[in-house]
């Protein structure tokens, strides 16, 4: 009985064991099923998403945009130019050191150089975390991963995205080496404040190229790739210093540095360089690397200049630009002061600030607007919050400190806030936008616009444009009036018209003319009578002493000698290109051209005759090795002694002349002649003072100064070329010159003769006179009358009969 109950046990157990092994059977097959099942929907998955992938790029098409940069003559970078979001300089692989490269894979990817593109541990772990908790796929990726996400993917953290990089990675490896792939990561990654690659970041952070990085910059670089904005060093010092730490844990436990170089670099403190230790110079002369912009965009295209990595240097001369941009300050501040701009108009007492204020609520009636000057009183001046508050009427609005060196000075002449402005003052202000009664947007106002100037100054042999000032203040105003403003010049252009006369062989240094009123018919049919500035004649005069003097009537008669067309056919020889004015006002300077372009025409006397363009560019540069080389081609457009004798009559408005009387008097341009060097020189005024000149020269420095407003008002009274601008000239010139000896002017090798002549006739003298130098074969050959013969009375009056 119990072998029967055994033999059924058995055979009970032996059909279990048949059925779970059919079971087990089946498992197996429906798991090679399932299998077989999944890796076609796998495959079915990376199909999907593989089709019309980008082409991956080859290493010789990696031509990411990179930044171009502008240097000064000296080699100082002055401008950046790039796209946003492009900043980036590229470096090849064996001028990164090893231990950046080591500190970014054991950052990153400390497999890099052994697998093949993916970190398949590391993808299960994203995929399950992201389906864990919800939110995108994030970590593991591998550098070629990020590579690939940087330059052909978008960045998103989505499923699809990082199936179609990881096909990408794959085939990205099967293309490239690991030392391409990694030299392609390392000058594409983002390293924070608009820093792409690892040249930029290290110039950014450290202030010097990614060559000269030690192990602990290295680390603290590729720290940043955990989050750039959040671990700057600049913003959250503490993440970067616990971020450097990891990073430098993993190089020690990785085998990339041993144990001593990481316990000391762990012990180095963070140390950073601001970009403006860096590069100091940065920003500065903004006109200047604003026309050197435009220029290029013309010559070569926008996306050659900010992305094509140019190397750009330049004629300009850091000192000099320096000088000329401390000079226009000073220059417009003392204008400012003379004339109550960036001042306070009146102080008012305590008790008169309210009956102030009722006055004003009735006078602005609810609304104030931009193209207004109001006047508004200061109610509360606060230093340490830095904001001056000014009441106009009921509105209470905040005075922008701007331009900041026009209201409180700078260098030794700056003047705290509260020193400057108090309250009581009363301003004249414009709103920035227009304020109604209940606005509850706060206001701001500015100041008064005062006046601009503009400042060239050129090599005239060279042609190199060593400094260009086309403003007070890039930031506030960017439109430059010394390449781009037309204005009239005013006496200044009379030394064209003088010149073209002594090229002609109309008038000498000595020749007389009657300075006294008369009338000219112009185009139009009506009467013109030009009278000079000081509203005085003085007779019968030398050309010398017309020219130094800048007598308008002289210059009138000059011209009507010359003639206006001989005149215009001269001005565009020497360098002038805006069309003139086609009358007798021509010499008065009616017709309008850019500061530049007059300064220029200068340069060509200054040249000893030889006419060329001005110039910015010593040559241009390409990561490709390319060089574009700018030359000066000038020309001859005027004899060397025409030249000469024009830069003499100049020389007599600063250094001063010898009157028809005999006596001694100082020229418009006088002001220079503290200079004690040999100036060349023109003032300029024109009608009501609008605009305000002065163009001199030393043998190897022409220097243009314009002074007006944008909108073409008045100076003010009294306001001339010879106290507003010739100023300005005076305290550039004053810092380029600096101990240098005083060079005298080149005298022609032929063509210059010598005399010594009467000052009231401008014969030769008898006995003593004034040395006077001509033109060969047009000196005087007559002797003036003897002085008990003939006192010149009868002279004059023969000659103007």
């Amino acid at each position: 009985m119990a072998r029967n109950r055994r033999r059924r046990r058995s055979k009970s157990d032996t059909s279990i064991g048949r059925r779970l092994l059919g079971v087990l059977k089946w498992l197996i097959i429906l798991a090679v099923l399932a299998g077989i099942a999944g890796l076609a929907g796998l495959a079915g998955i990376f199909y999907y998403y593989g089709r019309d992938l980008p082409e991956l790029l080859e290493r010789e098409d990696y031509n990411p945009p990179q930044l171009s940069q502008i240097y000064a003559s000296n080699g100082e970078m002055i401008a950046e130019f790039h796209t946003p979001g492009k900043r980036r300089t590229l470096v090849p692989l064996e001028d990164i050191p090893p231990v950046v490269q080591h500190a970014f894979m054991a950052a990153e990817d400390s497999e890099f150089m052994s697998h093949t593109g993916i970190d398949y541990l590391g993808m299960v772990r994203a995929v399950y975390y992201a389906f864990r908790h919800d939110h995108g796929m994030r970590g593991t990726s591998t550098i070629t991963q990020q590579l690939i996400k940087n330059i052909v993917l978008t960045p998103e953290r989505a499923y699809e995205r990082k199936i179609q990089e990881i096909i990408l990675a794959r085939e990205l490896e099967r293309n490239l080496t690991k030392e391409d792939i990694l030299y392609m990561y390392l000058n594409t990654i983002y390293l924070g404040h608009g820093r792409n690659g690892v040249q930029e970041a290290s110039i950014f952070y450290f202030g010097k190229g990614v060559a000269e990085l030690d192990v602990a910059e290295a680390a603290l670089l590729a720290g940043l790739t955990a989050g750039p904005e959040g671990h700057t060093p600049l913003r959250h010092p503490e993440r970067a210093e616990r971020r450097r730490s990891y990073v430098l844990r993993q190089m020690w436990e990785k085998g990339f540095i041993n144990e001593g170089t990481y316990r000391e670099a762990q012990e180095s403190e963070i140390v950073t360089v601001p970009m403006s230790e860096t590069y100091p110079h940065l920003g500065k002369a903004p006109y200047f690397t604003e026309y050197v912009r435009k220029k290029i965009v013309d010559e070569f295209g926008r996306d050659k200049l900010f992305e094509g990595g140019l190397r750009v240097h330049t004629t300009l001369d850091l000192e000099m630009q320096e000088a000329a941009e401390r000079a226009a300050r000073k220059g417009l501040r003392a204008y400012d002061e003379g004339q109550n701009f960036f001042n306070p108009q009146r102080q008012l007492s305590e008790d008169r600030i309210e009956a102030f204020l009722e006055e004003s609520r009735k006078e602005v009636d609810g609304t104030i607007v931009p193209t207004e000057i109001y006047e508004g009183v200061v109610t509360a001046v606060d230093v340490e919050a830095d904001e001056v508050t000014v009441q106009i009427g009921p509105f209470e609005t905040q005075l922008l400190l701007e331009p900041r060196t026009r209201i409180v000075g700078e260098g030794a002449d700056e003047k705290p806030l509260d020193e400057a402005l108090s309250r009581g003052d009363v301003l004249r202000v414009h709103p920035t936008t227009v304020l109604n009664t209940g606005s509850e947007e706060p206001g701001f106002v500015r100041f008064e616009k005062s006046a601009e100037v503009a400042v060239i100054s050129i090599d005239p042999h060279t042609r190199e444009v060593k400094a260009l000032v086309g403003g007070y203040n890039f930031e506030i105003n960017e439109y430059d009036h010394a390449t781009q403003a037309r204005r009239q010049t005013g006496s200044s252009f009379k030394t064209l018209v003088y010149a073209a006369a002594l090229e002609k062989r109309v008038i000498t240094p000595a020749s007389v003319y009657l300075d006294s009123p008369t009338v000219y018919q112009l185009h139009d049919g009506q009467s013109w009578s030009p009278r000079n500035a000081d509203g005085q004649w003085r007779g019968p005069i030398r050309v010398r002493e017309a020219l130094g003097a800048s007598r308008n009537v002289v210059a009138v008669r000059v011209l009507d000698d010359v003639g206006i067309d001989e005149a215009i056919d001269f001005a565009n020889r020497v360098g002038i290109k805006s069309e003139l004015v086609r009358n007798y006002t021509m010499v008065m300077g009616s017709s309008e051209m850019p500061p530049m372009e007059l300064t220029n025409a200068y340069a060509t006397f200054a040249a000893e005759g030889e006419y060329a363009e001005p110039r910015f560019l010593n040559r241009i540069e390409s990561l490709q090795g390319d060089r574009h080389l700018y030359q000066t081609h000038s020309e001859p457009v005027l004899a060397p002694e025409i030249a000469y004798l024009t830069t003499s009559l100049l020389v007599s408005a600063v250094e001063g002349y010898t009157d028809s009387t005999g006596s001694f008097r100082v020229g418009t341009g006088h002001v220079n002649r503290a200079l004690g060097h040999p100036i060349a020189g023109k003032t300029g005024t024109t009608n009501e003072s609008r605009d305000a000149w002065f163009v001199g020269y030393t043998p190897d420095l022409v220097t243009g100064v314009w002074v007006g407003f944008s909108d073409n008002r008045s100076l003010g009274r009294r306001q001339y070329g010879g106290n507003v601008a010739a100023p300005i000239f005076r305290d550039y010139m004053e810092v380029v010159l600096g101990d240098r000896e005083p060079k005298p002017f080149k005298e022609p090798i032929s063509g210059i003769t010598e005399a010594t002549i009467d000052p009231i006739t401008g014969k030769l003298a008898r006995t003593s006179g004034s040395e006077e130098i001509f033109l060969v074969g047009t000196a005087p050959t007559e002797y003036a009358p003897e002085e008990e013969e003939d006192t010149g009375e009868s002279f004059f009056l023969n000659q103007f009969q």
